[in-house]
């Protein structure tokens, strides 16, 4: 019984060290954030540039 509760405390403990690493996953999560607004910009734009043909098609 004795090694278990070791093990829970290692495993716990790198549960923590993770909780270290917050920071970069957050500036990580950020960035991932720009480039989805970047990706959507872009989107619209597409879809802009698309709707332009298809007036000028049918117009």
């Amino acid at each position: 019984m004795h090694s278990h509760a070791v093990t829970y405390t290692l495993l716990h403990r790198r549960s923590s060290r993770a909780f270290f690493l917050a920071p970069t996953t957050q500036h990580m999560e950020s960035r991932g954030v720009v480039h989805e607004v970047a990706r959507a910009l872009i989107a619209l734009a597409a879809l802009i540039g698309w709707s332009g043909v298809c007036l000028l098609l049918g117009g």
